[in-house]
């Protein structure tokens, strides 16, 4: 296992997309890289029916229960660093890398900055409206850049930009760096994981370059509508709010900020935001409780089956 960069899918339940997702990390060139198969404890024949299909052609990472997104990626970095690999590819099951050269490209990127710590592919949301490029932005985002909360952004190039967040269904990662500011917050188990991995990033001093590329890019395809679970809801707000709870101290502005943000979605659509808003005034409970980041683990893998 000499390979400096690993490419790893995180799988739970999900063969086909996962097969795809392998198949085209697997024609990917300009270098020898580890595909490493991480399985979350899937609960169907997925990992062992991929495991027979790929045999010995990538590698295989079995977990012992289902750890989310965040617990289930620290893993995989973990293991890459252990067998001396210097940067990895996160990539949901359900991408697929278009274009030969991306991970070559990425990885050019990622060695002619200094301060890279992240490099963040262009990413196309697959929907029945056609593909939907994502910005790697937002107007909280925007606030908190406007507050000094995180830094500004900036075009470095023609295709290169510097963002304040990237999506997590695809990052190239520096693993020393990644695991140096604790890697995904596994407290949030899934869903908001980037947006406090990438804060504590720019916080250290380094920085998340967006790459574009007509000709090499990544697929998304999960399945987005128009309608998401309002235990989703629930998570995605109680996560944005524990991350605020536990940095808002070293801010001076964040505290306006995020007030602002939770009148915005108050005042915007009670019913549309009520899920979100409920989860933002529960983190805020849980930090008052003091409530321990294993506990909040463990109360965050259970919602799905207890969200009311």
């Amino acid at each position: 296992m000499n390979s400096r960069i690993s490419l790893n899918i995180l799988n739970y339940n999900t063969f086909d997309k996962s097969k795809t997702c392998i198949e085209s990390c697997l024609n990917q060139t300009g270098g020898k890289y580890l595909i490493l198969l991480i399985d979350n404890c899937s609960t169907d024949d997925s990992f062992f029916k991929l495991k027979e299909y790929f045999g010995e052609k990538i590698n295989y990472l079995q977990n012992d229960d289902n750890y989310g997104f965040a617990k289930g990626n620290n893993i995989g970095v973990e293991y890459c660093l252990k067998k001396g690999i210097r940067y990895s590819l996160l990539l949901n099951s359900d991408t697929e890398l278009v274009g030969s050269n991306l991970v070559f490209n990425l990885t050019k990127v990622m060695e002619s900055y200094g301060d890279c710590a992240v490099v963040a592919p262009t990413i196309y949301d697959v929907t029945k409206k056609g593909r939907i490029m994502h910005s790697n932005d937002s107007l909280y985002l925007r606030m908190l850049r406007l507050g000094k909360v995180l830094p500004s952004n900036a075009i470095v190039s023609d295709n290169l930009e510097l963002m304040s967040e990237a999506h997590g269904s695809a990052l190239f990662v520096d693993n020393n760096t990644f695991m140096s500011v604790g890697g995904f917050p596994e407290h949030f188990f899934m869903y908001g994981e980037e947006s406090y991995f990438a804060k504590k990033i720019l916080w250290a001093g380094k920085r998340i370059y967006w790459y574009k590329d007509n000709d090499n890019y990544v697929l998304h395809h999960h399945d987005k509508s128009n309608r998401t679970d309002n235990w989703r809801l629930f998570l995605m707000g109680r996560n944005r709010g524990l991350e605020y709870f536990e940095n808002r101290k070293k801010y001076f502005l964040w505290d306006m900020i995020y007030y602002t943000f939770f009148t915005y979605l108050f005042f915007s659509g009670k019913n549309k935001h009520k899920s979100y808003i409920d989860g933002m005034i529960q983190a805020k409970n849980l930090i008052k409780q003091g409530v321990s980041k294993t506990e909040l683990y463990n109360q965050a893998k259970i919602i799905k089956d207890n969200y009311k």
